[in-house]
């Protein structure tokens, strides 16, 4: 019974270092080889955010946080696609682009097995976008 506890224990601090990221990346106008990224107006930038985070049931435990992008936040449910939009339009908007056009966005999670199947899941968010004059 110990070695199960201990087990569980040890998995769920596994967990906690690998839960809870957020970031913010952009590649600016100089990555674009001359390209044009969009029809309407001059591209600033390419934008891409990320956020995940550990869930029990649908109570967000470790997450990355959208507010300030590279740090763990503890229940703030910032694991959505709106969250991670206004992250990027932020940046975007940081940038001193007039629109963020072409966004695109990816969610997914998937129920962790262990401790208890079905209690916790990993979920990730991904929006991209093109920041514009």
């Amino acid at each position: 019974m110990k070695r199960k506890i201990a087990f569980m224990f040890a998995l769920m601090g596994v967990a906690v270092l690998f839960a809870g990221c957020s970031s913010v990346q952009t590649a600016d106008s100089s990555k674009f080889n001359g390209q044009k990224i969009t029809v309407l107006g001059d591209g600033v930038a390419h934008i891409s955010g990320y956020s995940s985070g550990l869930y029990f049931l649908w109570i967000p435990l470790f997450v990355g946080s959208a507010e300030n992008p590279d740090t763990i936040a503890f229940g703030e449910d910032s694991c959505n696609v709106n969250a991670v939009t206004k992250m990027v339009t932020a940046k975007a908007k940081e940038m001193n682009a007039s629109a963020t056009v072409d966004l695109v966005s990816i969610a997914n999670s998937v129920t962790l097995p262990v401790p208890i199947p079905f209690l916790f899941s990993w979920k990730t968010v991904t929006v991209s976008g093109n920041a514009v004059k």
